[in-house]
């Protein structure tokens, strides 16, 4: 394999997207790609430049690589801007052990200009990572990037801990700037198309967009775990019954932890107590248990069943319809703690 440059990098990145220009009307949809498609080539090559000590150090470099709107989370949980993260690499000091290497990179096509990239990092450092490449008129650029933290050791016994209440999740408002990680949370299982049409980065947007649009009617709260959105809560409300409809989503891997219950609670206590509601309704798929067990967990009780009423691969499903008034006793559960903090873009 032929040395990987800067050089070479942007050489292929303005050869892919002439390609890409091209074969424009080709595009379908959103599609995995294999590591030897060239433009997986070129986003993989991206993220490796990134890791290399000459181009973290080199300010021309990242603007290259970089986009201008580009956002990074970290795996601790802190968000960077460009600038800022441009100044930290510039500034970090050599060290002699070997850099991150791109391990397992999985690449999927969102649009004809946005591919997601997904890796890992070395075992002994083990984060998962998730990157967006937006393609500009600077070639394909880097345009988000989050880091999870993920202990090889400890993957397991901290999702059993998360059940126990032991987590770092909370509640806030939505925000635009969440567009990004509410993408990532789509792409991340087949069964989130039950909530929605979001396979890029603008419906993302929309999405959120939609959400934000009439607070009065609308409280979409982000399950966040060290400051990124993992999940979403949400209330639609009824203001002439006192009432409100909920609703509620996780990432695939942040499931199974006991933060729909925990996020559930905490919005059942909001929309009781801060909206002073009298009723609040959910229904789900009779064959989704997962979501029975958190509606129970959190208090609501089943009031009937609507049979045949959803038509899923050519199999009508019944819908059970729950409900919980301020009344009916408190479940014992741990709600997640409530940021009212503001939403922003």
């Amino acid at each position: 394999m032929p040395q990987l440059t800067l050089a070479n990098f942007m050489t292929s990145t303005c050869a892919s997207a002439c390609v890409l220009l091209v074969g424009r009307s080709e595009f379908s949809g959103p599609e995995d790609l294999s590591t030897d498609h060239r433009l997986a080539q070129v986003v993989i090559d991206g993220e490796r430049q990134l890791l290399l000590p000459a181009v973290r150090r080199d300010r021309q470099a990242l603007l290259r690589l970089l986009h201008a709107d580009f956002e990074e989370v970290g795996a601790s949980g802190r968000c960077y801007s460009r600038a800022q993260i441009i100044e930290q690499l510039c500034n970090e000091p050599v060290v002699e052990s070997p850099r991150d290497e791109v391990h397992d990179p999985r690449v999927r096509r969102l649009s004809d200009s946005l591919l997601m990239l997904r890796w890992r990092t070395k075992p002994e450092n083990l984060s998962q990572r998730t990157s967006l490449w937006v393609h500009s008129a600077q070639g394909w650029q880097l345009l988000f990037h989050q880091g999870t933290g993920q202990s090889a050791s400890s993957q397991i016994s901290g999702r059993r801990l998360g059940a126990a209440g032991q987590t770092t999740a909370s509640l806030r408002p939505l925000r635009l700037a969440d567009a990004p990680q509410v993408l990532a949370a789509f792409l991340s299982s087949p069964d989130m198309a039950r909530q929605g049409e979001v396979s890029t980065l603008a419906e993302a947007e929309a999405y959120v967009r939609m959400l934000l649009e009439f607070p009065a009617r609308q409280v979409p709260l982000a399950v966040v775990e060290n400051s990124a959105l993992v999940g979403l809560v949400c209330g639609i409300i009824d203001e002439a019954n006192l009432s409100a409809w909920v609703w509620y989503w996780l990432h695939a891997e942040h499931r199974g932890r006991g933060l729909s219950s925990r996020a559930l609670a905490a919005l059942s206590a909001e929309l009781f107590s801060s909206y002073r509601l009298q009723r609040l309704e959910l229904g789900l798929r009779v064959n989704n248990p997962a979501s029975r067990i958190v509606a129970e967990r959190c208090g609501f009780i089943l009031e009937g069943r609507e049979r045949g009423k959803f038509l899923i691969d050519g199999q009508r499903i019944d819908v059970l319809n729950y409900a919980r008034l301020p009344t009916d006793p408190i479940p014992p559960i741990s709600p997640l703690e409530f940021r009212a903090e503001a939403a922003g873009g």
